[in-house]
């Protein structure tokens, strides 16, 4: 006997999983109809959704295994830089996915099946084994846990963390955070900065394009001052430190990055522009100005590779603050950086004053 339409659906629906055939056509009005093929259509974009969730849970197993191979491969304190030099991971990335590698692999075969996201894994591997066979026996049932949830299950309060100021959460992994927030300030501050000092140089180089000559006193009165600020972000956000080049007992300085390297080309650039007086001659401006300073600006505002290979710093300068070597009296009292006292111990200080 020749099946009806509703026949065949019911066999259809039959020979699918049950998460499918639960799933309908959402409708706008309940006398819209759905074909068949419609609903099979959309059946089987849910199908692959949910086959590529578990392809990503997969995939965090496969990373964690991977990760903790490596770790025991490459020294920690080195772990973050190597990671820099092919990946897109931090070591915070790294550690989440060896956590959900050890700590979660009694429970694979379930989170995948239950195409847990691995930021959710994160959170569950923090959990000791009665909290984490509990959630994921709730994952079991069906219940679709967030982080949030997980936070809440293993005892954290989202409300309390909101309401404690970063600079009272004690420790290490308080200090980080007070870090974390700093640097995000300060990027911010120093990215709005060179973003000006760039569209300023640019204007004047257009100027020049329309045959008029670049007026070194404008831009500098455009540009020093910003030129020193985001010099003075730069070297909070990324410059090392460390003791005094000449006096032991001095206060640690703020140094260079390394010479060679783009961003080390970035830090002497902005220390140039932020003193007219340190710029090329009028008939070399220009040309500094797109050839060296323009790729620089660009490196980091749009991340684009830098068109010139970055060169020293002047040599004439031995440190980043300008402190000359003091075998030369002479040029050691000229030095009047700004932050000359960070450098003095408290004696020195005193009769300086």
């Amino acid at each position: 006997m020749k099946k009806t339409p509703d026949a065949k659906n019911d066999a259809h629906r039959k020979a699918m999983p049950p998460l499918l055939v639960s799933v309908k056509m959402p409708l706008e009005t309940a006398d819209e109809a759905v074909s068949l093929d419609t609903e099979n259509a959309l059946k089987r974009a849910v199908a692959k959704i949910i086959a590529l969730d578990r392809d990503c849970t997969a995939h965090a197993y496969d990373l964690g295994e991977t990760f903790v191979e490596l770790k025991s491969l490459v020294p920690e304190k080195s772990f973050g830089k190597f990671l820099k030099t092919f990946s897109h991971y931090s070591v915070r990335n790294a550690w989440n996915y060896c956590s959900v590698y050890e700590r979660l692999q009694d429970h694979r075969d379930q989170l995948i099946a239950s195409a847990v996201a691995p930021t959710v894994m994160f959170e569950i591997a923090k959990g000791d084994k009665d909290q984490i066979d509990g959630l994921v026996a709730r994952i079991a049932t069906g219940e679709r846990l967030k982080g949030k949830d997980v936070k809440a299950a293993l005892g954290g309060s989202t409300k309390l963390e909101s309401d404690v100021s970063p600079l009272d959460v004690g420790g290490l992994a308080g200090l980080r955070k007070v870090a974390e927030l700093k640097a995000d300030t300060d990027i911010a501050e120093f990215e709005l900065r060179v973003k000006r000092i760039l569209h300023h140089v640019t204007e004047a180089l257009a100027q020049k394009a329309l045959g008029k000559r670049v007026v070194k006193s404008k831009l500098a009165d455009d540009i020093e001052i910003l030129s020193r600020h985001a010099h003075d972000l730069f070297k909070v956000i990324a410059a090392p430190i460390g003791p005094h080049s000449w006096n032991p007992k001095g206060n640690w300085e703020v140094g260079r990055v390394q010479d060679g390297t783009s961003w080390g080309q970035v830090q002497r650039l902005l220390r140039q522009l932020g003193g007219a007086e340190g710029w090329p001659a009028a008939t070399e401006l220009t040309d500094w100005l797109a050839q060296e300073v323009t790729p620089a600006l660009r490196f980091v505002v749009h991340g684009e590779p830098m068109t010139c290979a970055p060169v020293a710093a002047d040599s004439a300068v031995t440190s980043e603050d300008g402190l000359m070597e003091p075998t030369d009296p002479v040029r050691l009292q000229q030095n009047t950086d700004d932050h000359s006292e960070f450098t003095m111990d408290p004696e020195t200080q005193a009769r300086a004053a």
